[in-house]
């Protein structure tokens, strides 16, 4: 099993986010074969699929090449609206929500510490680890 590393730079991801909001969306889907989860683009195919897939290829490339679509220029408002919504917005919403999630939940694991700091304590006394008493020595003050 194959796992894909997800594109984490951030010049080509913002390029994307930019071309998305300007309208360009099909940039990735060019060569939709390719763009699969899995990391083969062709699995296992007999001569007669493999020369089916080459033909529907070849019309996908032909009808791209007779018209081509032009793609929308990515305009200082486009870039603004993506560095506000990504940089500003959205993080401010999920920090915000976060917080909240965990300000919620911190009675309930208040709650689920005591409950195994008790369930420790049960377990010590089942053992008998707090049967075990220091031995105490008594100083004999006076001397």
């Amino acid at each position: 099993m194959s796992y894909t590393i997800p594109d984490l730079r951030f010049e080509q991801s913002f390029m994307r986010q930019l071309n998305t909001y300007a309208g360009n969306k099909d940039l990735d889907n060019k060569h939709s074969l390719f763009n699969k989860k899995n990391n083969n683009p062709l699995p296992k195919l007999t001569d007669g699929e493999l020369q089916l897939l080459n033909e529907n290829l070849d019309k996908e490339e032909e009808e791209y090449l007779e018209d081509p679509k032009p793609l929308q220029p990515i305009t200082p408002r486009v870039v603004i609206f993506a560095i506000i919504k990504d940089q500003i917005v959205l993080p401010l919403l999920q920090g915000f929500f976060l917080t909240g999630f965990l300000m919620s939940v911190r009675p309930l694991l208040a709650l689920l510490v005591r409950n195994g700091q008790q369930a420790g304590h049960w377990v010590s006394n089942l053992v008998g680890l707090n049967r075990l008493t220091p031995t105490t020595r008594r100083y004999v003050s006076g001397i």
